[in-house]
């Protein structure tokens, strides 16, 4: 830990003036305490908060490859954010008829383990399918017979990873539009349904964290080579469109690997891709995923997506800053990158640099390296790789948010209370989810007799771009104030950050004295105005 982030890391008990000993005064004197929480500094290991850090596939009681993370807070025995992805002909077997109740099971897992579910929907190459003349197919095989039948039909291409056929759809297709258009609809109305377990009902849409708009390039990641890729944007623009109109009111966010700078490929899309850059819904401007986190940062064709390499521009705007820039207004995500030695490249040692400049908010905790693969023809296994390991550990402690609050001055006049709290973030990203910070009084017994709601919004507490992540600077936080009126004179004051719906668990900040209903005492004494 360095010198700034021993600031404020200790108990004041000077500092204090007992609450009560204000009945001792005028009642215009004001009474204050004053204390400062212990942090949890960032090497101590990752804060397991929903909506940020890991992510496990399929939901469950599972929690992902657990030795990529070192935690120094759990809030739940279980993974609290979870992800599927799903190929369109899974759930559609014939026209129309939708079989979404597989799906069930895992909105069940949110209500049982408190989490929500990022879904990537609904992929229509790479993915799961029938076998057609021996290849297999992603989307419904009538949807496949009626491309065939027409002048926009769809073709045998072979995947890059196994060098396999696979039937890949022709997004000019006006019926192959139509029934995507049609799947999304009744998913939409089926998120509109309540998800019953253990005699709790909840709304599937408010247990989705994020929709991934998974429609074109090999599992939905946006890249294809270029005789699969459309001929003009429009035939891809109004796919995300109708991702937009049936999910308004869900975050959703869009692959990257298709805006990588290659003319010969894509300058076709450049417009799809702007659109996609500045299309928004009412949770937002959309967010970006992007896959192969560790990869060698310093190849070409990274340099060419994410850095000055890409050089798509559109009306002066330059599209690598709009993905760069883009987690100050929409969350990124992603999952690792399967990998190996090569040349000089060390495995994974990418990762810190990756995550600094682009702030991912979640990275999925599977997929890394752990023997033969396309990638990785050596064997590489990152559980042998000390070093690698340790990559992962300090990233997952420093991306999303992680908030604290340096100090607490509460103070008293009469039956008034005014709370102000220096909060810092000290991640690489707001929170993008609401929470409400709760702050509540409990009596001798334990039982709630008050409970007042902060006007702080974390979605606005930023962190500090000009000081490193994970670096604690009492200066540099921000003071907010509330102000309550007939608040009980006798009691003890907590504060607690919960999801408004009601799903994911308290918040954990990245301060010690978190209690077991995830609330922190902030006084640390009764606060009344009388012994």
């Amino acid at each position: 830990m360095n010198h700034r982030s021993r600031l404020n890391t200790r108990w004041h008990p000077l500092l204090f003036l007992p609450l009560f000993l204000c009945n001792l005064f005028a009642e215009e004197i004001q009474t204050t305490a004053v204390f400062s929480p212990e942090i949890i500094a960032t090497d101590q290991g990752a804060i397991q908060n929903a909506g940020v850090g890991t992510e496990i596939w399929n939901g469950g009681p599972g929690n992902g490859v657990t030795n990529l993370v070192k935690y120094a807070v759990r809030v739940s025995d279980y993974a609290v954010n979870s992800m599927i992805r799903v190929s369109w002909a899974d759930y559609e077997a014939e026209e129309g008829e939708y079989l979404f109740q597989k799906m069930d099971k895992h909105f069940s897992y949110c209500i049982q383990y408190g989490q929500k579910l990022n879904i990537g929907c609904f992929v229509t190459s790479a993915g799961g399918g029938p076998l057609i003349d021996g290849a297999r197919c992603s989307y419904p095989l009538y949807v496949h017979k009626a491309m065939q039948a027409s002048a926009q039909k769809d073709v045998l291409s072979p995947t890059f990873t196994d060098k396999k056929d696979r039937w890949e759809p022709n997004f000019e297709n006006p019926y192959f539009f139509e029934r995507y258009d049609a799947l999304l609809k009744a998913f939409a109305a089926y998120l509109e349904q309540p998800q019953t377990f253990g005699g709790r009902s909840i709304q599937r849409k408010k247990l989705v964290r994020y929709i991934e708009m998974r429609h074109f390039g090999f599992w939905g990641e946006g890249a294809y080579p270029k005789r699969l890729v459309p001929s003009h944007s429009r035939y891809l623009i109004r796919f995300a469109d109708a991702f937009i109109k049936y999910f308004s009111d869900i975050r959703i966010v869009v692959p990257t690997n298709g805006m990588v700078y290659i003319p010969s490929v894509y300058d076709t899309l450049k417009d799809y891709h702007f659109r996609l850059m500045s299309a928004k819904n009412n949770a937002g401007l959309l967010g970006i995923f992007r896959d192969n986190w560790g990869w060698d940062e310093r190849s070409s064709y990274y340099q060419k997506l994410y850095y000055s390499g890409n050089q798509y521009e559109k009306d002066g705007v330059k599209l690598y800053e709009l993905l760069r820039d883009r987690w100050k207004s929409a969350p990124l995500v992603g999952e690792p990158a399967r990998t190996g030695p090569k040349g000089d490249f060390l495995p994974y040692s990418c990762l810190l640099d990756q995550a600094k400049y682009l702030h991912p908010v979640v990275i999925r905790n599977c997929n890394v390296s752990d023997g033969v693969n396309t990638f990785n023809p050596t064997g590489y296994n990152i559980f042998n790789d000390p070093q690698a390991l340790d990559k992962f550990h300090q990233m997952y402690a420093m991306i999303g948010f992680r908030y604290l609050y340096t100090s607490a001055k509460i103070t008293r006049r009469g039956g008034d209370v005014e709370i102000a709290m220096d909060w810092l973030n000290i991640g690489l990203t707001p929170t993008y989810n609401k929470w409400k910070i709760r702050f509540f009084i409990e009596d001798e017994a334990g039982k709630e007799i008050w409970t007042g709601f902060s006007s702080l919004d974390l979605r606005t507490l930023f962190p500090n771009e000009s000081i490193p992540p994970g670096v604690v600077d009492a200066h540099k936080a921000k003071t907010h104030t509330d102000r309550f009126s007939n608040v009980p004179q006798t009691g003890k004051l907590h504060l607690q950050i919960v999801d408004p719906d009601g799903i994911s668990p308290p918040m954990a900040l990245s301060i010690k004295g978190r209690t077991e209903k995830g609330a922190y005492l902030l006084a640390g004494r009764s606060v009344r105005n009388t012994p």
